[in-house]
This record gives C-alpha cells, structure tokens and sequence, in this order.
C-alpha cells in the first residue's frame, strides 16, 4: 500500500492504472492506493512535486545532491563609509494619447 498525499492548495485528480479508475485528492489531502495502481501519471507527478509518495515501492529520490558547494555572489566594490550603489531604471515616456495630451 501506498499513501499519496497533494502537497498542493488545490484539488488534484490523477489516473491509477489499470482500468482507467482516476483518483480525487482535495487540497493536503491523502489517500492510500495499492501498489498496482501506481500510474506513470502518479510517478510523474511526484517527481514534479505535487504529491508526495510514502510507503511501498516509492520512486527513488530522482534530485541529486551535488557535492560542489553553491555559488557565491560577485562581491561589490564600497568604500568606506558609502552605500552600495543601486542602478536605476530609467522611466520610458507614456505612449498613451491622454498621457502626452497632459504634458
């Protein structure tokens, strides 16, 4: 037996394989299912995060954990005392006739 939960804030329906059977999860919601009726459609699923596997045959965790540390931000020049400078937008004319009627 497998209990899939919906991580999601909304509804959820999947197919279970088989005989075309789908199943409805409510938001956070868990149900358990057998271990036949563990669809593609559900692996496929948990691989993208909607739902949550425990128990039975669950899919492996398919994210691999890399052992190279992350990368550091490029470190800004600042000299005493100042703030770290910011780039500006530069504000674009308003093409609207009412816009430019009011100028």
């Amino acid at each position: 037996m497998i209990e899939i939960k919906n991580l999601l804030f909304q509804p959820l329906t999947l197919y279970l394989a088989g005989d075309g059977r789908g199943l409805h999860l409510n938001p956070r919601e868990s149900r358990t299912v057998s271990d036949d009726d563990l669809s593609p459609e559900i692996e496929a699923a948990a691989k993208r995060g909607l739902v949550s596997l425990t128990g039975g045959s669950a899919p492996p965790e398919t994210v691999p954990h890399s052992e190279k540390p992350l990368d550091k931000p490029p470190e800004t020049e600042q000299r005493d005392g100042e703030k770290p400078k910011t780039k500006r937008r530069k504000r674009l004319p308003a093409a609207t006739p009412a816009a430019q009627a009011g100028r």
